[in-house]
């Protein structure tokens, strides 16, 4: 597994060009978006994200995990959030 911050989200439902289509709360997490690694972009689809809230909870710059998946270009077949332990309860456990 690779690790990299989120470049850039892309929420469908906040774009401003889709005529006749209707916004249902907590269903409007389609999209896509763009992980920075050493390699390049890695593109990513929201239906990858794994996690309770999935595509929605992700923010830019933050860390995730992530496999990349055989394709003519960098794309990732699954995505996770990285979940930092903060520093004090890293203390505390030492």
């Amino acid at each position: 597994m690779d690790k990299g911050k989120i470049k850039k989200l892309v929420h469908l439902s906040q774009q401003t060009h889709l005529p006749n289509t209707r916004l249902v709360p907590d269903h409007n997490d389609k999209g896509y978006g763009l992980i920075e690694s050493k390699d390049g972009d890695v593109y990513f689809h929201h239906v990858v994200v794994e996690n309770r809230y999935g595509f929605n909870d992700l923010r830019c710059g933050q860390t995730v995990e992530y496999t990349v998946e055989k394709a003519p270009y960098l794309r990732a077949k699954s995505v996770w959030q990285v979940t930092s332990i903060p520093a004090a309860a890293q203390d505390q456990a030492a």
